[in-house]
C-alpha cells in the first residue's frame, strides 16, 4: 500500500473546501481541518510513522494531536501544532455548535475571516510538511 491515498484525499477535500466557501462556510472550515488531517496521515506515512500504534490516544483524534505535538517538537516549528489546533477547534465549532448562539452558516457567514484564517491554516500546515 502506497501513501498517495492520504495526499490524494488532502487535495480533494482542499478543493471541496474552496468550492463551498462562499455557500457553506461553516462546511468550508470542517473540510480544511479534514484535509489537513490528511496531509498529517500522508507525511506519518511516508515517514513510516503509525501513528495509532505510536500515540495510543483515546480516540484517533487524540493520537493524531500527540503526533502533531510531537512532530512540531521535533521540527522546531511551534507553529504546526498551533495551526493544526486552531483548525480542529474551529471544525468542531462548525459541527457541533460551540461557542457560537447561531446555526454554523450564519456564524461562519458573518466572520468571514475565521474561514479565511481555516483556509491560511491548511496553506501552513502544507508548506511546513511539504517543505
Amino acid at each position: 500500500m502506497t501513501c498517495d491515498h492520504y495526499l490524494e484525499q488532502a487535495k480533494s477535500n482542499e478543493q471541496a473546501a474552496r468550492s463551498v466557501v462562499n455557500s457553506y462556510p461553516d462546511w468550508a472550515v470542517t473540510i480544511c481541518f479534514y484535509a489537513a488531517l490528511h496531509w498529517v496521515e500522508y507525511y506519518a506515512c511516508i515517514n513510516g510513522s503509525d501513528i495509532e500504534q505510536e500515540f495510543e490516544g483515546r480516540s484517533p483524534h487524540e493520537s493524531r494531536r500527540d503526533y502533531v505535538k510531537n512532530l512540531s517538537r521535533q521540527l522546531g516549528n511551534r507553529n504546526l501544532i498551533k495551526v493544526y489546533e486552531n483548525l480542529e477547534k474551529e471544525s468542531r465549532k462548525a459541527r457541533y455548535l460551540e461557542d457560537i448562539s447561531t446555526n454554523a452558516k450564519a456564524y461562519y457567514t458573518k466572520n468571514k475571516s475565521k474561514v479565511t484564517i481555516s483556509l491560511q491554516n491548511l496553506q501552513a500546515i502544507k508548506q511546513i510538511l511539504d517543505g
